[in-house]
This record gives structure tokens, C-alpha cells and sequence, in this order.
């Protein structure tokens, strides 16, 4: 019996296992779980769960679990018959391979310590282990950047050693021209800016006679280093060129671009041939359609890369406008998987672009910023009830689809807006939603899953899921390519898989379809007779990552306007890409993309994306909206300075649209990139405004905990103290106070805020306004030196009067200090303009802040149905955050409850306090205490108002909360006792207690109690 082969192992180029008996290995379609086997591979040791929870599943709620379903994929792929096992316990999990070879080990084995002292047979041999793409090709995770950054890191080791190789391959072999001659081309491929690479190549052709070659690559390496580098040729490439002498004819043919229109016609069907098979499929779409069936909310269509997702929406969309209706197709792309709302925004530019109007809801200009307005206040909701209504107006004259593609790659605010929109709007509206998702890669995106589960758990979504095309399928569709292809063997080869029976078949026309052949095979040859100038216009526009315009191209790739037209219109008379709408172009299928971009290089590709990154940088102004597609290119060139910048203004813009997640995620990128800057003043300023995104980022009205950042704020604001950037300082400052105090450190709060307002004075005259008044609203609500925010107060707003500025901690402070003296009326009309301030800046942190001081009001006022509003908008806030607890809020409806004696209120205000202590806000559970304390006294059950007198006084003691401590003392007062000395004392002087706290011991000495201890007098508050 043959021995069989070791199981190998491809980390060159796409993850690959080969087992003992020479077949590949099916793996997950998880792109996660892909990543987390070949991170496991590539670094060969085990790792604790905490590292790998922390490197993949940052942001899931539950990222153990995450883990534990991952490795139960892996586990089901690596078994003892491969040779290879998952091994894993409580702490740590790994792999172990056994006997496999790894590709890349054997490559560091050939090569030794010195790459130039290796055998050239050895050199060969590692050279042909280099597959098309670089290292882990394919498994990019952008929006995990811990992994991002070591698979990063690893590619560029990888591209360092395989060019020393191909260096070391062209030096070695001077006396074999034509073999040296390929390893040359090899290297120029790898590093495009190789300028001993290109003479190499120049004096390689002209040992071989080429002459005309090699004035040809001499003028293409001269216009790359032109156009990247701004240099001329160096000495050595010029020395290369003087040993020929070029024809007048030679030159001119090496300046003139490949045009594309002379390259020959390749018959291709188009890609809207007819629809073919999928029986059932249609017959269930067209009951959707004419609504003859159970409309549901959702259409979600499933299935693997080249099922046919695509053509069933537009299927879809095509029967829906043959009924008279209307549909708006956009997908969500990969490369703008944290761009908020990006799917969406283009749903709706169809939308306008078909049918223009006048009137649009200011709010969504937040959306477009091509509209040139900005609602003045708005919030999250306003925003999606503008798409909302938008939508709506749409329905209202015709039936209409609205068709998202790979939402596998959606970000969380569309995937947000995608369950506001389902829920919100009448199945016999008008209005199918139709979406379409890779199996077992939807799962990676947190955000998306969970939204598609929630629709289906509310009986809202239907879902479609493919599977492979039956034989006589297949031969029909083969027969629109070539009735005379023998479409049993492309059944049998494809596996009923439409796209790759497509390739297939044109492959078997071409003469180039050997066995064994995968898709991205397939589609790679047919791309590999391109003439240069197609090849450069696919690159580039697959550089992109998503739609792209011409425009788009000529900006970057600097191609002449009328070659790049000609190239454009063959690439899609060639069924490569086709037209999307307006003037753009997208690929026909992403595994076009993907394949073409597969074939760069890693310095390639971050040439391509630096140039990007460069063009997009010069044109789109500072207003933030494509910063997230600056942020992804800088980053993929590693470019740091670009990228940290991109990330600032793009964090920024989503915490403007309620995209909390995102604006996190910048931020932690972003201060990735800052790290690898040179140390300065630029900097430090970068840098603390990246912590002040994260920050407000993880805010939200369902007191979630902040990030534990306070050592890392406070080293940055002391060096930029140290460096006199008090405007930097003053924000680290804010920053300390609000993690200070959101962590009920109630000393170090007050210190931080004092400390904001000393280095603010030194600022601008705004600044200083803005950090005295945010020092005065800081110290009132941690119920610390009164006199001195009314001081802080008047100081700011003799600052702010004479220039009319108007700021949101201004008002929200005078509201507080209103409060504390007991105007209530004029505490809510300021809280109610901070309210407005805040939503005007978009600052959802306040905003948020201020709806819940104004919610206190209400319910303190005795206003209940203005305090139930103000509550159902920290709801809606909270659930358009991602943040489905509310536990003050919660507190606040039971106290409400209790008030207005309802049957269920002490069910609801315990479960909603044992939710309060859970997250362990002292500050509210203080009030909230007290305030129950009260209204069970009133109602003369003097047992369980003791019970919460009593907590309340222990809480309000640890935060040093004066009022709350003096209004418990005077709940826990025995009938018929006056308060102490000391609380009396206090109670005289109007800055030492609120005036809710002296009106409670005023009502404890004064008002009789009943038999049960109970007192029959109004609460204080």
C-alpha cells in the first residue's frame, strides 16, 4: 500500500488544509472562525481564552460564547484522521498538528538564518511555496484591529523575506537570464518600487535581445516612480537603460498605454440572462409579491458565495416592478463595514436619484451631506423616523422594495435601522424588505444576527435559503453559455454551485478547465490574458472595495480620461463589472474582487491604497463623511498619521449619528495608529481626543460601565500639561471627572473638575467658558462646594453674555443650581435649552444626562405624563444606542407608580432597584431610595420606608451625597424626635443643603405621624 503524504498546511495565500489523503479540507464559512484557526497555526502555541476573546470578540455581549461556537467548528474540521486536533480547556486552547507541513515554516527551513547563504535549489523550492496573495489572504478583519494588527504585522515579515529570496534568486543566477529574468518580474510584482528590481529586469531583456521589452519596462518603472515617489530614475535603473539604444518606434509604443479597445471580443452572456431554475423560490416570491401569501416584515435570502443571492434579489426586484412597483437595491460592502448607516445612505441616494424632492426632513442631513442642512437639535429617533417617513412618502404613491445586499458586512447602525424599519412599518404598507446574507458569515457580524433573530423570534421575517442547483438546472444554464458544453462533467465539477458553473463553462470554452479547478481558479485565469491597461483599471478599482465611480479612478490611479472610459466599457461588455446606478460601477460578483485583489502584492497593495487614501484626503473636505473610507485605506498603506487623523473626524461623525459602537471602535483604532507617531504636542492633542470619542462612546442612558481608561486619561492630560496644551489638559480633565464620577469615586471627581476649570482659564475665552461652566454642573451634581459653582456660574456667564454664546453645560449647570434652590420651573426651562443645545451638537452624552435630570423634575413636580415622555425618550435613546438597560429610568416609572398607587408598583420598583444596585450606581440608588422612603411614609407603611431610609443613608454616606444623607436622617427619625444640631444647622445655610433636602427635615419636625409611624405631610421632592 502507498504511504501517504504528511497533511499540509497553506497559510501563504488563502488558508488551506490538505489532509493525508491529498484533499482539501472544507472549512467554516465563519470568517472569524477561519481567522482564529489560522492565528492559531501561524503563532503555534496555545493561548488563554481571555487573549483570544479579546483579539475576535470585543464587542459581542457574550464573546465566550462567541469563542466556544467557533472552536466547535474547528473541532468538527480538525480531527485525528487529518492528523491534526483542536486542543482546549477552562484556560487555554490551541492546535496541534502533528506531522503536517506548514508552508511557511517550510520556508523559513530552506532558508536558514541567511537567505543569501541558501542553496539555490533550496531557494527555488521555497520560492514555489509563494501561492497567489499574501500571507492569511482573505481573512482581513478591519473591524477586530488587535488581530487586524498582528495579521498585519505577520504579512509584513512574510513580503520581507520572499523579497530578500527574489533578490537573492536574480543575483545568483546572472549566468541563466531567462530564469533570473522571472524571479526579476516576481520581485517588480512584489515591490512595485524595487528600483534595482526594474534595472534588473531592463538588463535581463536586453541579455535576451528584447530590446523593445525592455525600453517598455524602463518607461513603466520611470512613470511608477513618477507618480509614487516624485523621483526620477535612480543612477541604477539609468545605467540599465544606456545599455540599448531604443528606436524612435520602440519608444513610442513603450509610452502608449495597451488601449482596450484593441483587445479581442471574449462572447460572455450578460449578467441579467434569464433567471433559470429556483421553481419553488419563484413561485414563494411571486406570492410575496402579489401578496397572496402572509407578508412578512423581512425576506432574508441565504446561502454560499455564488448560490445566486444576488440574481434572486434582483429577481425579486424585477417582478415587483413588472407589478407596477418600484425597487432601491444597495449593498453593504466589506471595506465599509464601520462607515454608520452606509447601506442605508445609499438605499436612499436611489431613492432621490429616481425621483427628486423637495421638502426632505432637515434630520437627514445627517445622512447626506450633499443637502447642505443640519437639523439644529435632533436625536437618534428623529433620525430614523426621517428614513421612516422618506420610506413612507415612497409606499404612498406605488408599492416599493428596498433591497440590501451581503449584510453580512453591514454595519450596527444599519442593522439598527433595518429593525426600526421592519417594526415600524404596516406589512400592507406597501413596502418588502428584502436582504441577502452569506451563510455561516452573517454569524460574524454581531450586530446583524442579532436583528435577523429578534424579526424572526416576532414571526417578521421569512427567510429563503439556497442550495445547490439540481443537474437539469445546471445544464440550462449551461446551455445559455454553449449548448454544446457537456454540462454532467460541470454538474459534477461545480457541485450545482450557479457561479461556478458559469466559470466552468467558460473555461471549457477557453480550452482552460483542467480538474480540480476552484472558482477563484477559474475567475483568475479568466482575468489573466487582460491586457496591462485592463488589468491596472480592475486592480485599482478592486483596490476600492466597494461601487466606484470614474471619477473615483481617475482621481487615484491618474488614468487618462478617455483609456480609462475604453477599459471601463470592456470590463463590462466582459461581464467583470457592470453599471450600478447613476455613473458608478460595481463588480459583477465580490469573488471578482476578491480575486483580483488576491493577485497584489502586500507593498502593491498598500501603494494602491496610500494613493487612495491621498485622492479621497484632497477632495472631500473635513466634515468627516468619507473619513471612515480615508481610515480604511491609511490603514492598509499603514499609514499612521493619515489614518489616526481619519479615525478622529470619523469617530466623531458617528457618535453625531448615534453610532456609539462605531465612534468606539475609531477610537481604539485610532489610538492604535496615534501609538506609532513621533512623540510631540500633535500627537498628545490627537490622542486625547481620540479617549474623549471613546469615552462618550461607551456612554448611555442604561449605565453601562465606561471603559477602564482613568490611568491612560490621566497620564495623557498630565503630559499635556507638562507641554502647556491647556485646551488638551482641560479635556483630560472633563474626561477624569466623568470616568471619576460615572465609578461613584466622588473625591476624585471633584478634584478632577476642579482641576478642568484651574487649567481652562488659560484657554480661549470659549474653552474657559465651556470648563468653568462644566466644572459649576460637575460639583452641583456631586453635591460638593455650592458656593463655589455659583461663582464658576457667574464667571462663565459673564464670559459668554458679550460674545452670545450659548452653551449646553451653561444652561444645564444654572438648571442644577436652580434645582438645588428650589425654582423648579426655571430649572426645567434650562435643562430643556441644554436639552436642545446638546441635540444641536449632537452630543448624545448629555443629551441623555439632560433627559434624565428633567425626567427627575417631572416626577418631583408631581408631572407624571411629562416624566413618562422624558422616560420613553431615554428608552429610545438607550434601545437606538444598543443599550437595552434602563434601570434608572425603570426606577423612576415604579416611583411613579408607587405615587399614583397603582397595583403593581412594588413589584416593579424592587425588581427595578435590584437592577440599580446590580450596576452599582450609587447616586441614583440614593435618590431613588429616599424618594421611595418618602412615598411609603406618606402611604403610612413606616417598615418598608425605614428599609429604604435606611439604605439610602448607608449609599448617600459612601458618596459624600450631603442632601441625600440629611433627607435619609430624616426619614429614619423616630416619631416625635426633631432632627440633630448638625442637620438643623446645615439646613439654615442654602448651600450646604438643596432645598428638597431642608424641606424634608423641616416635615420631620413638624407633621404628626399616624399609628403606624407614617407622616400625613407632602414629601420634600
Amino acid at each position: 500500500m502507498k504511504d501517504q503524504s504528511p497533511p499540509g498546511i497553506r497559510l501563504l495565500g488563502e488558508l488551506q488544509l490538505v489532509g493525508c489523503d491529498g484533499r482539501s479540507v472544507a472549512l467554516p464559512a465563519s470568517r472569524k472562525t477561519r481567522a482564529l484557526l489560522g492565528y492559531l497555526i501561524a503563532t503555534g502555541q496555545p493561548h488563554r481564552r481571555e487573549r483570544l476573546c479579546d483579539l475576535l470578540w470585543d464587542g459581542p455581549d457574550d464573546p465566550r460564547a462567541e469563542l466556544r461556537w467557533s472552536l466547535s467548528k474547528i473541532r468538527a474540521v480538525l480531527d485525528d484522521k487529518k492528523g491534526m486536533r483542536l486542543t482546549a480547556d477552562r484556560e487555554r486552547v490551541g492546535v496541534e498538528i502533528g506531522n503536517a507541513v506548514i508552508d511557511i515554516q517550510r520556508v523559513r527551513s530552506l532558508l536558514g538564518d541567511d537567505v543569501s547563504a541558501a542553496p539555490i535549489a533550496a531557494l527555488k523550492d521555497a520560492a514555489s511555496l509563494f501561492g497567489v496573495g499574501a500571507f492569511l489572504d482573505g481573512l482581513d478583519l478591519p473591524l477586530c484591529y488587535r488581530y487586524q494588527e498582528w495579521c498585519m504585522a505577520e504579512r509584513e515579515a512574510v513580503s520581507r523575506l520572499r523579497l530578500a529570496l527574489l533578490t537573492s534568486l536574480v543575483e545568483r543566477l546572472q549566468g541563466h537570464p531567462a530564469d533570473a529574468l522571472a524571479y526579476a518580474r516576481a520581485l517588480t510584482a512584489a515591490d512595485p518600487l524595487s528600483e534595482s528590481g526594474h534595472a534588473a529586469v531592463v538588463r535581463l531583456l536586453v541579455r535576451e535581445g528584447r530590446n523593445k521589452e525592455a525600453l517598455a519596462h524602463y518607461e513603466h518603472a520611470s512613470r511608477v516612480l513618477e507618480a509614487e515617489l516624485g523621483v526620477r530614475p535612480s543612477a541604477e535603473l539609468e545605467e540599465a537603460r544606456q545599455t540599448l539604444r531604443p528606436t524612435a518606434s520602440a519608444s513610442v509604443a513603450a509610452k502608449r498605454p495597451a488601449r482596450a479597445s484593441g483587445i479581442p471580443p471574449v462572447p460572455r452572456p450578460p449578467p441579467s440572462s434569464a433567471f433559470v431554475g429556483r421553481e419553488a423560490e419563484r413561485a414563494l416570491i411571486d406570492q410575496i409579491v402579489a401578496m397572496r401569501t402572509d407578508r412578512p416584515d423581512v425576506v432574508l435570502v441565504t446561502g454560499e458565495p455564488g448560490i445566486g443571492k444576488s440574481r434572486v434579489l434582483a429577481h425579486i426586484g424585477e417582478r415587483l416592478t413588472s407589478a407596477g412597483g418600484r425597487a432601491f437595491a444597495a449593498r453593504a460592502y466589506e471595506a465599509e463595514a464601520a462607515r454608520p448607516y452606509g447601506v442605508w445612505i445609499d438605499v436612499i441616494r436611489e431613492i432621490l436619484r429616481e425621483s427628486p424632492r423637495d421638502g426632505l426632513p432637515a434630520d437627514l442631513g445627517l445622512l447626506l451631506p450633499e443637502m447642505g442642512t443640519v437639523a439644529e437639535a435632533g436625536d437618534r429617533t428623529r433620525l430614523l423616523d426621517a428614513v421612516l417617513g422618506l420610506l413612507r412618502q415612497v409606499v404612498s404613491m406605488r408599492p416599493a422594495a428596498v433591497i440590501l445586499d451581503d449584510l453580512q458586512w453591514a454595519d450596527e447602525g444599519s442593522s439598527s435601522l433595518l429593525h426600526y424599519v421592519a417594526r415600524h412599518i404596516d406589512t400592507t404598507s406597501g413596502l418588502l424588505i428584502v436582504c441577502a446574507a452569506r451563510a455561516g458569515e452573517i454569524e460574524d457580524n454581531s450586530a446583524a444576527s442579532r436583528v435577523l433573530r429578534s424579526l424572526a423570534r416576532d414571526g417578521r421575517l421569512r427567510e429563503i435559503e439556497l442550495t445547490s442547483m439540481s443537474e437539469a438546472e445546471t445544464a440550462q444554464l449551461i446551455r445559455q453559455v454553449d449548448p454544446s458544453l457537456d454540462a454532467a462533467k460541470i454538474f459534477a465539477e461545480s457541485g450545482g454551485n450557479p457561479l461556478f458553473s458559469l466559470e466552468l463553462a467558460h473555461a471549457h470554452r477557453r480550452g482552460d478547465a483542467g480538474p480540480g479547478r476552484t472558482v477563484e481558479a477559474l475567475i483568475a485565469g479568466q482575468l489573466a490574458p487582460l491586457a496591462e491597461g485592463l488589468r491596472e483599471t480592475l486592480v485599482w478599482a478592486a483596490a476600492h472595495g466597494r461601487a466606484f465611480t470614474p471619477d473615483d479612478l481617475a482621481r487615484s490611479a491618474r488614468l487618462d480620461d478617455t483609456e480609462l472610459l475604453s477599459a471601463l466599457g470592456e470590463l463590462e461588455r466582459r461581464g467583470l463589472i457592470r453599471a450600478v446606478g447613476g455613473d458608478a460601477y460595481d463588480f459583477t460578483h465580490d469573488l471578482v474582487r476578491q480575486t483580483a485583489y488576491r493577485a497584489l502584492s502586500q507593498p502593491r497593495r498598500k501603494l494602491l491604497h496610500r494613493r487612495i487614501a491621498r485622492a479621497l484626503d484632497t477632495v472631500i473636505g473635513r466634515d468627516g463623511a468619507f473619513a471612515a473610507d480615508i481610515a480604511h485605506h491609511a490603514a492598509l498603506a499603514e499609514d499612521d498619521d493619515m489614518a489616526a487623523h481619519a479615525c478622529r473626524l470619523a469617530g466623531e461623525r458617528a457618535l453625531r449619528l448615534f453610532a456609539n459602537a462605531e465612534a468606539a471602535s475609531f477610537a481604539e483604532r485610532g489610538l492604535r495608529h496615534a501609538e506609532r507617531l513621533a512623540e510631540g504636542p500633535a500627537r498628545l492633542e490627537l490622542r486625547i481626543a481620540m479617549l474623549k470619542i471613546r469615552v462618550l462612546g461607551a456612554t448611555g442612558p442604561g449605565l453601562r460601565p465606561l471603559p477602564p481608561l482613568a490611568d491612560t486619561v490621566a497620564e495623557a492630560t498630565s503630559d499635556a500639561e507638562a507641554l502647556g496644551l491647556q485646551t488638551a489638559a482641560a479635556t483630560g480633565h472633563y474626561l477624569l471627572s466623568v470616568l471619576h464620577q460615572e465609578a461613584g469615586d466622588v473625591q476624585q471627581a471633584e478634584t478632577s473638575t476642579l482641576r478642568a476649570a484651574e487649567v481652562g482659564r488659560a484657554a480661549d475665552e470659549t474653552t474657559r467658558a465651556r470648563q468653568l461652566a462644566n466644572t459649576a454642573r460637575c460639583l452641583l451634581e456631586l453635591e460638593a462646594e455650592i458656593g463655589r459653582s455659583r461663582a464658576l456660574i457667574a464667571e462663565a456667564s459673564a464670559i459668554a453674555g458679550p460674545i452670545s454664546l450659548e452653551l449646553c453645560e451653561l444652561y444645564w449647570a444654572r438648571g442644577l443650581l436652580e434645582r438645588w434652590d428650589g425654582n423648579e420651573d426655571h430649572a426645567v426651562s434650562s435643562l430643556g435649552r441644554a436639552l436642545d443645545l446638546a441635540r444641536r451638537d449632537k452630543d448624545r452624552w448629555r443629551e441623555y444626562k439632560c433627559l434624565t435630570w428633567l425626567a427627575m423634575l417631572e416626577r418631583e413636580r408631581g408631572r407624571y405624563a411629562d416624566m413618562h415622555a422624558h422616560c420613553a425618550e431615554l428608552e429610545t435613546v438607550a434601545a437606538r444606542l444598543g443599550d437595552d438597560e434602563t434601570p434608572f429610568v425603570k426606577t423612576l416609572r415604579a416611583l411613579a407608580g408607587l405615587a399614583t398607587e397603582e397595583a403593581s408598583a412594588d413589584d416593579a420598583l424592587a425588581s427595578a432597584l435590584t437592577r440599580l444596585r446590580a450596576v452599582d450606581d450609587k447616586s441614583y440608588l440614593a435618590y431613588a431610595l429616599n424618594s421611595a422612603a418618602h412615598l411609603y411614609r406618606q402611604a403610612g407603611r413606616a417598615s418598608q420606608a425605614r428599609l429604604c431610609a435606611s439604605e439610602a443613608l448607608t449609599v448617600a454616606s459612601v458618596m459624600r451625597r450631603h442632601s441625600e444623607i440629611a433627607i435619609a436622617r430624616a426619614l429614619l427619625a423616630p416619631v416625635g424626635e426633631t432632627a440633630s444640631a448638625q442637620d438643623i444647622e446645615a439646613a439654615s445655610r442654602r448651600d450646604d443643603l438643596s432645598v428638597r433636602a431642608q424641606a424634608a427635615l423641616l416635615v420631620s419636625q413638624a407633621c404628626p405621624r399616624d399609628s403606624n409611624g407614617g407622616s400625613h405631610a407632602k414629601p420634600a421632592g
